[in-house]
């Protein structure tokens, strides 16, 4: 078998090359995201990021639960997920960008886990991801949990719909941050395989848009005894405390992740 450097593939490499790197898009046909946005202390951030990256001037932290839906790589499948960021900033010799570095991003399909890793050096890991729970009192409530222990979870007061102009203000704001990641692939003998920044770029599109005037971050009792190398992550995430909150928000749509313009920074 010779592979060919201008296609994709992955293990097992029986399945030959999946797509071209250059030109992929994968369509999520329905999104709905819950999320918190905090400022934390901005000494907690530096210790999280990897030496090429440095926090941004806003110490935000990002805590979301996505529930997607109609992914053309799943054969019209879904998957969640529940993530961790921080805003960083990567200043290298060619690029120069901001956006919200991935600390961790769990999810409940192997699919998805293995093609972020792999590909695009997004740190994922399994978890059971609840649905998003509509409280009695209007509240909404997302969790992740691993092998039956709470890890971490949100909590937001009844949310408010907003217009289309606060819609559009939002959707702008989105798509204009690229997640950030490190890819770092350890090597049966010597150094790294791989060990260097990434972007990945999404084109997301919100059809309605909800905020909640309060919201929390709430984790559970989970460590290194029940998780395994898991309670070392919700540890890390531990040390991010809310000093004050941004943004709490809900909202529906769909997204294109950009195969074609995700890639390593330099």
């Amino acid at each position: 078998m010779k592979l060919d450097p201008s296609k994709q593939y992955r293990m097992p490499l029986i399945m030959g090359p999946l797509f071209d790197r250059q030109t992929t898009q994968f369509h999520y046909r329905r999104v709905e995201v819950v999320a918190i946005q905090y400022l934390t202390d901005p000494e907690a951030i530096s210790p999280l990021l990897p030496d090429c990256y440095q926090r941004a001037a806003k110490p935000m932290v990002t805590v979301l639960f996505g529930y997607n839906d109609g992914l053309d790589f799943m054969a019209g499948g879904s998957y969640r997920i529940a993530a961790v960021e921080v805003a960083a900033t990567f200043e290298g010799e060619h690029d120069h960008i901001e956006g919200d570095y991935i600390l961790v991003m769990f999810e409940d399909q192997t699919w998805p886990i293995i093609g972020g890793r792999e590909d695009l050096g997004v740190p994922k890991l399994y978890a059971d991801i609840s649905p998003i729970k509509i409280l009695p009192d209007g509240r909404l409530r997302c969790e992740a949990s691993l092998w039956g222990h709470l890890l971490f979870g949100i909590d937001l007061a009844p949310p408010k719909k907003q217009n289309a102009i606060v819609r559009m203000v939002a959707n702008r704001t989105i798509n204009a941050r690229p997640w950030l990641a490190h890819k770092y692939i350890p090597s049966l003998d010597g150094p790294p395989d791989a060990d260097y920044p990434t972007m990945t770029q999404n084109d997301t599109k919100i059809d309605e848009l909800w905020f909640s005037k309060s919201g929390t971050v709430f984790f559970g009792d989970a460590a290194v005894r029940d998780v395994g190398h898991g309670g070392l992550v919700v540890d890390a995430l531990r040390t991010l405390p809310i000093v004050e909150l941004d943004r709490d928000l809900h909202f529906r749509g769909s997204a294109v992740l950009r195969y074609d313009l995700s890639r390593r920074l330099r």
